[in-house]
């Protein structure tokens, strides 16, 4: 009940398009969403674009839009619907996101989920990850108006999540008490910068990992479903604030992380000074903890896999894809 559905209209002209669309805002505000399988430039300014493809597996390499002539090539997958967003700079992509529909969590619910944002090696330290994070929120707050009505979520809001957080890098910044350049890593953007908090594993998948894998790699981040009078005052307010490309100063905007011994969630959490990544109430959980951290404390997410195949907690399927062995007793991950 928590999922929802997605209905995949074909329209053969434009005039279809506009009755599904108006068939759809009909509706009570917050019951669906309307997502145009199409290409939408979000921003185009000083040089830079940012572009939005939606469509059944627009991350193929064809940068399909659910055409026809993708489904032939053998590219998109039906069903795998979601939207890839491109950063641009004079033509040339220097940042990406990617969106999807289809909640693949252990938790699922309503509602879009990041996979992925990055910016290119070679143009980190600029500030472009912001930049593209700002239009995928404008993006959302537009077309994806449908309101999670999940027991635990609070009415009236629109459920945004992040799933496989690693820490693997995605963008640098400019520390501000000494200016110098530091990495930013996947996790530390999402939770440090994007506002998300963790989100709590429930139900019997939540059950069955227990500990075999960090408990923090799923967040949320709940914006307003906003009526269109009140969206269109947003963007026109919001736009003054709209982040600019060459600052490379993330500002922070916490949300609350989990105690990876207690499972306690909240945002004044003791931050782990060896990984930076680990949170916990006070130095007594850290230390009940440590037995556990040790194993994948300043690891990648690499290193952490390698672990997990050696103690047989992990195999590698034929296909080159991985799953965790379920069968496996509790490793202490």
């Amino acid at each position: 009940p928590n999922v929802g559905q997605f209905a995949l209209f074909r329209s053969c002209t434009e005039k279809g398009t506009q009755i599904m669309k108006t068939i759809v805002e009909s509706v009570s505000p917050g019951s669906a969403a309307f997502i145009p399988h199409q290409r939408q430039v979000l921003m185009k300014e000083d040089g830079y674009e940012v572009v939005a493809i939606t469509g059944e597996a627009p991350d193929a390499e064809n940068g399909g839009d659910g055409n026809e002539e993708d489904e032939e090539d053998g590219r998109a997958n039906i069903g795998d619907l979601g939207t890839r967003f491109n950063l641009l700079h004079d033509n040339v992509e220097v940042a990406r996101c990617y969106m999807s529909y289809r909640d693949a969590s252990y938790d699922p619910s309503t509602g879009p989920t990041v996979e992925m944002i990055a910016v290119h090696q070679h143009h980190r330290g600029k500030g472009l990850a912001k930049v593209l994070w700002y239009w995928v929120l404008r993006f959302i707050e537009t077309n994806f108006a449908l309101e999670c009505l999940n027991n635990d979520a609070p009415r009236g809001q629109i459920m945004i999540k992040a799933t496989q957080i690693g820490t693997e890098e995605v963008e640098k910044r400019k520390r501000k008490r000494d200016g110098e350049v530091v990495p930013v890593g996947f996790k530390e953007f999402v939770f440090d910068f994007c506002g998300f908090s963790v989100r709590v594993q429930k139900g019997l998948m939540a059950h069955m990992f227990n500990s075999r894998r960090p408990m923090d790699e799923e967040a949320v981040l709940y914006i307003p479903c906003l009526s269109k009078k009140e969206l269109a005052a947003k963007l026109a307010t919001d736009a003054k604030k709209a982040p600019k490309p060459g600052n490379a100063v993330l500002r922070a905007k916490c949300g609350a992380r989990m105690c990876l011994w207690c499972r306690n969630v909240a945002q004044d959490l003791l931050r782990c000074n060896r990984c930076e990544v680990s949170f916990y109430c006070n130095r007594e959980c850290q230390k009940k903890d440590w037995k556990r951290h040790k194993k994948w404390c300043s690891k990648t997410r690499e290193e952490v896999k390698n672990r997990l195949i050696e103690e047989g907690g992990m195999m590698k399927l034929p296909d080159g894809s991985y799953s965790l062995n379920m069968s496996f007793g509790n490793m202490g991950f």
